[in-house]
């Protein structure tokens, strides 16, 4: 066990972003919950900068663990991109960064911004005839079925609203709802994007049709040896997210959500699904079948996968001056559309998921390029030691 508190302030002096170093703690205190390790292990994990969970998540040893990023060293590394970071860290500037060009039919419809104090802000796709109406999200709702509601700066699907009009009522988030309980809802709303809601393809909903596949992709732009090139991307880490009815209507992991990975080139899904540990059926959190419809995952693919990689290279094209991106994306029957983009993705269960990130060649040149070896994993053991409450283990 270890001083949260305490941790931090030793982790802010090390070095590490003030913004992520919040993250970086609960991150380790939800795997330390998730996983029972032996004092040994503890301490032969985090000399190496790894969580102890991760012994048994990726089954790490002396001659593998190399081939792995650890979490210490990763979030050391960030920020990895610039200042220009603003150009996709909320879901409002994205639109605008994107609205245009081959990068706009990947964009859903946006409606409306709720700001801070209640108002609206009307957006490029909010329909004429209703602007300006009191009841502007009640008629826009009448006219779309179904509408997209979501913090714009939240993160792991935290805050997320789908609004639904059907012939018997409303739907909040799947649950029959009164007018007078959405009309609250709506009235509460502040710092909130209104878009249009996308649906997953059929071929994708049957694996589960409660929510929405989501796909993570996480690009890479290559260090360049010469000023003037062409910048060169590449994709580190592909998978669809399935929800689950542990992950109520999201598909994050971090919600309940099932991770399968992909093939890049061929959109192929992988035979093996992962599922935090912490939201596992009695501990299982390795699954070749949806554990809530039966489904296997084996043999099935991600439809117009094609199109999916055209506009992910598009898009980092655009956004050139930033270097590591992740990309959330929905495949409707029109096409990929995005979520959003993050800019300091997860690389826990996605190296379970995709295989080890430092294992190949462009993973590792990556990360060597933004510091990895300047990176002294045993800085992590002396933290935790100095953090570690009495009896707390590692000596």
């Amino acid at each position: 066990m270890f001083d949260a508190s305490k941790m931090k302030c030793l982790l802010l002096e090390k070095g590490m972003d003030a913004k992520i170093v919040d993250y970086f703690v609960h991150a380790l205190e939800t795997d330390e919950a998730s996983f029972e390790v032996d004092e040994k292990t503890r301490k032969w994990a985090l000399e190496r900068g790894f969580f102890p969970g991760r012994v048994e998540l990726l089954g790490l040893n002396d001659d593998n663990c190399s081939c792995y990023l650890p979490d210490f060293a990763y979030f050391m590394m960030h920020p990895l991109n610039n200042h220009f970071k603003i150009w996709v860290n909320d879901k409002l500037t994205l639109k605008y960064m994107l609205d245009g060009g081959d990068c706009r039919k990947a964009m859903p419809e946006y409606y409306l911004y709720i700001e801070n104090n209640g108002d609206f802000t009307y957006l490029m796709d909010a329909p004429a005839d209703i602007v300006g109406r009191e009841d502007f999200l009640l008629l826009l709702l009448e006219k779309k079925g179904i509408l997209a509601m979501k913090p714009n700066n939240g993160a792991g699907g935290k805050g997320f609203l789908k609004l639904e009009k059907t012939p018997n009522g409303f739907l909040l988030n799947n649950i029959p709802s009164s007018r007078a309980e959405v009309t609250s809802e709506l009235c509460q709303l502040r710092n909130y994007t209104v878009t249009e809601y996308v649906q997953q393809c059929a071929s994708l909903a049957k694996f589960w049709p409660e929510s929405e596949c989501t796909l993570r992709v996480i690009m890479a732009k290559m260090p360049r040896t010469k000023c003037y090139q062409v910048p060169d991307w590449t994709c580190l880490v592909s998978y669809a997210r399935f929800g689950t009815a542990a992950s109520k209507g999201a598909s994050n992991l971090s919600s309940g959500g099932i991770g399968v990975g992909i093939d890049f080139a061929s959109g192929e899904l992988h035979d093996e699904g992962f599922q935090y540990k912490r939201f596992s059926q009695c501990g299982e959190y390795r699954l070749h079948r949806h554990p809530d419809t039966g489904l296997k995952w084996d043999g099935a693919s991600i439809p117009n996968w094609g199109e999916v990689q055209a506009i992910i290279r598009a898009t980092c094209e655009r956004l050139s001056s930033l270097d590591f991106l992740g990309f959330d994306i929905i495949v409707s029957e029109d096409g990929p559309k995005f979520c959003e983009i993050n800019t300091m993705p997860s690389l826990d269960y996605e190296q379970v998921i995709c295989g080890p990130i430092l294992g190949s060649e462009v993973g590792r040149l990556f990360f060597e390029h933004h510091g990895f070896s300047k990176i002294d994993p045993s800085d992590f053991l002396n933290i935790y030691r100095q953090s570690s409450v009495a009896d707390g283990g590692v000596s």
